[in-house]
């Protein structure tokens, strides 16, 4: 076959009359401020060819997005739609010898129901969502030539027992025998397989198959990536071409709720990739891939999710290589019903499978994502079963699964797959929930959760890249439509709101809290999934930050955010994991009592278990586990013991501490470190913990108001407690402070008159909340008022402090409500990393003579995992009396 290549400049004529000169491979939308132009685009260019008489010729793509038809010398040579899959066109009988026009008229994907091709109504994908739709040619072109025949996609595969399968796409003339011969050569360079075989090819497009056999096969697996390497000579119709693949050795299957690499378990740690980069089209060059991969591996990921697109060729290469899993989904997201949809699913699903088949990297293929019942149960099922045939990896209709989206209640699927974006203190509910005994029969993997945005700065952005200004920071549906989309888009308004929050005065400090924040996020997010021997994988979201979150492990410029070392003691195939004791209580009957995580007074007994996720490959025989409370940079308390021998794909109890914690005469942080050793596994992890001075409020007299039951059981803590009833007027010498679940009119002339008062609002109020997500999409700063009681920032990992009182709302001081008040100041500030604003999760309010402290924390937890009662919640009840001591002077006006 001869190839004449069409890369290059092209010229490119838009609907509006403008021409310009674009190079091909890319899009056109890189030349246009317009970003929204979804009506047809014209690219042509000329070409010289000397095609010989009765040769035949065939156009290749990479890829067009999303529909075109192509003209070869003025006359309709074909037409394809799907902007993911590879392509050609046979153009014999077109062509001239000498100069030849070629010619596509192209359109894109549009925001626009009126569109011709509204990006709801075909396989677009999520690109559309994180940066904006492209069109044009945006992969490889180029002109073949052949007397008789054109190769196509070729590939191999193999299984543990050697058995192995050659595939090659052929297409011909006319009917004709074809020859193929060669050999297979193992990961050493030597044969391993001789290829020989005869098979008859019709006109057209034939698929040829042909069985070979290895000895002793060398498994592919991330830690040996050991690749063959088939060497063939094709000859048919006396024309002969000679093609060579790689391709590895490797089983996968679902044991259970295990998965089997190679016949043994593996634990996917997977990173969500949209396939966004800066360019607009998701083809990186060969060095970006291969930094990326290094990068992922580096962090500790063993798995890439390429999230509703399809990576190109170099990309499943560069994986196989380097051992990286790759999870393929293809892009089929909240598609609307049109009655074109399921042709377009039977007809372009069927091109990528075989796109991206052959790759021993492939592990894993999703079909869509968290689809609803929009996409009928028999085309997923027909789908499913051609990719089971197609692929040789664990397949599912749909990433996120049809009974958390609205969509079948019976799936089509080797696992399960759920996508929990879940707030800390919840998330091992959700997990106990979804893994009850009737469901551990097959493999549970997250597609994707655990996101945690951090704080972003775009003029820092703009200023390494050079530019005035972003397209995709622009509240405009014509130059950025993603803003057509996102009915929460606030990049418009970046700079405005970085200047009213504060953020931008104080940015540094508050980038660097947030990314410790979001570490602490990620941390305990993990640890609580590796405690689920149910649990068989995950996906973190995501590998880089994109125009619409910051939730990625990378920057904008695929730089970490976060220190290597720390991040894989949580990430990695050998993962220490801290669980509690089991508690129990009585109201009424008997409840679910959850212990004190972080927090402790000072001089109390802290207890904890060890577990132990192992994936190492091979059991920890006797572990030692050796362990220290570091406190002020000293060791306080250590040990060493011999744990029990962990298997290979279990869990674990490994060791159980329980020791005496220094006395606290203020809060300050103890670390406490354990390090696993077993033979060459070495592992170590740490965790924060909290102490408190024991405050006493034994001479302050309150008043309660309490319609929520915010304060249930606190009586004790006080001197004595009086019930204040529904607008009792409130005496100011008969108490020394109120504690209320609810500003009422009374709570608040009392204060007026000089009163002191503690509320805890639960919910929406008299004071104005905002919903909010406590560890996901924000972050925590305070300072050193004397109603927090000392605490103050010493570790990265000081924010889960707030474990137990974790919030759904906050403050929004901003409500002209606020005016009503002397003053309205934060003391516990969350700013948010999305929409650059602040609000408080305490603050002080003045109003006339008196003061309030008010907060949404939940002082009295009982949020999933949070403990129950002020009384058993060391933060909450901390909070609680310094807030008191603070209003009514017993703490000298100071904090710790």
């Amino acid at each position: 076959m001869n190839r004449i290549e069409l890369n290059g400049a092209w010229q490119c004529s838009f609907p509006d009359g403008q021409h310009l000169e674009v190079m091909v491979p890319g899009c056109f939308d890189v030349y246009r401020k317009e970003k929204d132009i979804a009506d047809a685009v014209t690219l042509s260019r000329t070409f010289c060819a000397e095609i010989g008489e009765g040769k035949r010729a065939l156009l290749y793509f990479g890829g067009v997005s999303y529909y075109c038809d192509i003209y070869v010398n003025g006359r309709l040579a074909g037409s394809h739609e799907g902007m993911w899959d590879n392509f050609s066109t046979d153009v014999s009988g077109l062509l001239k010898n000498g100069e030849n026009e070629l010619t596509l008229t192209v359109w894109k994907p549009g925001y626009h129901k009126e569109d011709r091709f509204p990006l709801r109504e075909v396989l677009s994908g999520f690109i559309p969502d994180v940066l904006c739709t492209f069109g044009g040619i945006w992969d490889d072109v180029y002109l073949l030539s052949a007397d008789t025949y054109f190769i196509g996609r070729h590939c191999a595969s193999a299984s543990l027992d050697g058995a192995g399968k050659l595939t090659v796409d052929i297409n011909c003339a006319d009917q004709i025998p074809v020859k193929i011969t060669g050999a297979v050569y193992g990961p050493d360079g030597r044969k391993a397989a001789a290829i020989c075989a005869q098979r008859e090819a019709g006109p057209g497009e034939n698929r040829l198959e042909i069985p070979f056999e290895l000895s002793e096969p060398d498994c592919w697996s991330p830690n040996r990536p050991q690749m063959y390497r088939y060497d063939l000579e094709i000859t048919a119709g006396g024309q002969t071409e000679r093609v060579e693949n790689a391709f590895g050795c490797r089983s996968i299957q679902a044991d259970d709720s295990r998965i089997l690499l190679n016949g043994e378990p593996v634990y996917p740690r997977g990173i969500l990739h949209w396939g966004y980069y800066s360019g607009l089209t998701p083809r990186p060059g060969a060095g970006v891939i291969r930094d990326e991969i290094a990068k992922c591996r580096q962090y500790g990921f063993n798995m890439i999710k390429h999230c509703l697109y399809i990576p190109r060729e170099e990309y499943l290469r560069q994986a196989d290589e380097a051992g990286m899993l790759l999870w393929i989904e293809l892009p089929l997201w909240l598609p609307d019903v049109s009655e074109e949809l399921e042709p377009r699913i039977l007809r372009e699903f069927p091109r990528l499978l075989n796109q991206i088949k052959g790759h021993p990297s492939v592990v894993m293929a999703s079909l869509g994502c968290e689809l609803d019942d929009k996409v009928g149960g028999a085309v997923l099922e027909e789908m499913y079963r051609l990719a089971k045939r197609e692929l040789n990896c664990l397949v599912r209709d749909n990433s996120g699964s049809g009974e958390c989206y609205g969509g079948l209640a019976v799936d089509y699927a080797d696992f399960s797959d759920y996508h929990f974006y879940g707030e800390l203190q919840n998330m091992e509910n959700l997990m106990e929930n979804f893994t009850p005994v009737w469901k551990r029969n097959r493999p549970w993997i997250y597609g994707e959760f655990c996101d945690s945005d951090t704080m972003r700065d775009l003029a820092e952005v703009r200023g390494r890249m050079g530019k005035e200004e972003l397209f995709w920071e622009k509240a405009d549906p014509v130059e950025n439509p993603i803003s057509i989309l996102k009915p929460d888009f606030y990049l418009g308004s970046h700079e405005e709101r970085m200047k009213e929050s504060g953020i931008r005065t104080d940015f540094s400090l508050i980038k660097e809290l947030s990314f410790n924040h979001s570490m602490v996020h990620r941390k305990t997010t993990l640890e609580e999934t590796r405690a689920f021997e149910e649990i068989s994988g995950y996906n973190i979201t995501s590998i880089r930050d994109v125009p619409i979150a910051t939730s990625g492990i990378f920057d904008d410029f695929m730089e970490p955010k976060f220190d290597r070392k720390l991040f894989c003691s949580f990430n990695s195939d050998v993962m220490l994991i801290p669980a509690w004791d089991l508690g129990r209580t009585w109201i009424g009957a008997d409840r679910v009592l959850p212990r004190e995580r972080y927090n402790f007074i000072g001089g109390s007994t802290l207890t904890r278990h060890i577990l132990v996720s192992n994936y190492s490959g091979s059991a920890l025989v006797d572990p030692v586990l050796s362990w220290s409370l570091e406190t002020d940079g000293h060791a306080w308390a250590g040990g060493k013991e011999t744990g029990r021998t962990v298997l290979s794909g279990t869990v674990r109890e490994c060791a159980y501490l329980s020791f005496a914690l220094p006395k606290a005469g203020r809060p300050s942080t103890a670390v406490l470190k354990v390090k696993l050793s077993s033979g060459a596994v070495e592992c170590e992890n740490r965790w924060p913990v909290f102490l408190y001075p024991e405050l006493s409020c034994a001479d302050v007299r309150v008043g309660l108001y309490d319609p929520c039951h915010i304060f249930d059981r606190t009586e004790p803590l006080f001197q004595s407690m009086t019930r204040i009833a529904d607008e009792q007027e409130i005496a100011l010498d008969e108490i020394d402070a109120v504690l209320t679940s609810r500003l009422t009119p009374a709570v608040l002339r009392y204060v007026e008159r000089g009163g002191k008062a503690v509320c805890v609002q639960r919910g929406t109020g008299p004071l104005p909340t905002v919903p909010v997500a406590f560890w996901r999409e924000g972050m925590v700063r305070y300072g050193s008022h004397p109603a927090l009681g000392g605490i103050r920032y010493e570790n990265w990992m000081d924010d889960l402090r707030f474990f137990g009182v974790g919030t759904d709302t906050s403050l929004d001081l901003t409500d002209p409500y606020y005016s009503h008040f002397t003053s309205a100041e934060p003391v516990i500030l969350r700013y948010d990393c999305r929409e650059w604003k602040k609000s408080a999760y305490m603050a002080e309010l003045r109003l006339g003579r008196g003061r309030i402290l008010a907060t949404t924390l939940r002082l009295e937890g009982g949020m999933g995992k949070q403990p129950l009662f002020i009384t058993n919640n060391t933060l909450g009840r901390h909070l609680l009396m310094s807030a008191v001591l603070d209003l009514t002077g017993r703490n000298g006006g100071q904090a710790f």
